[in-house]
């Protein structure tokens, strides 16, 4: 019922009942712009249900952890997609990293960045301590970006 819902104009011709409410003809409208549906990510590494999930349902995954831990992470996911029949390389891949300037050099972000994708992260989404100020965005802006496209 649910991939209906995001198919087209008249909604779903299913019926589902909840325990309070039962809902017919459901729809989503305005319709979203990604076609056939959005994308879905998965975020979490759970190795039994919520990776095996990922390699059911998910456009991408988000796990978090050290070079180590998510190597391993993604290895799991591949044997899921393997068991499967999914090809691994559909799903993309990120890691959510903090960065504190005040505790760590650029040059010490840039090498955590690049374990990181060595470790198979294809995007690395980060939380900025201090980014009520300007100046950690300034940093990073001109002391790490720079570095990072050379990887």
């Amino acid at each position: 019922m649910a991939s209906e819902m995001w198919s087209g104009g008249r909604g779903s011709e299913g019926r589902h009942e909840g325990k309070y409410y039962t809902a017919t003809r459901l729809l989503n409208s305005p319709q979203a712009i990604s076609r056939p549906r959005v994308p879905i990510m998965i975020g979490g590494g759970g190795e039994q249900k919520t990776l095996r999930l990922v390699a059911q349902y998910a456009d991408a995954t988000n796990v978090f952890g050290n070079p180590e831990r998510i190597r391993h992470k993604y290895a799991v996911l591949r044997e899921h997609c393997e068991r499967l029949g999914r090809p691994y390389d559909e799903i993309e891949r990120s890691t959510l990293q903090g960065i504190d300037l005040e505790r760590e050099s650029p040059e010490q972000v840039v090498k955590w960045f690049g374990q990181l994708g060595e470790a198979g992260a294809q995007h690395i989404i980060v939380s900025v301590r201090g980014v009520a100020q300007i100046a950690p965005l300034e940093r990073i802006g001109a002391e790490i970006i720079p570095q990072l496209r050379a990887l």
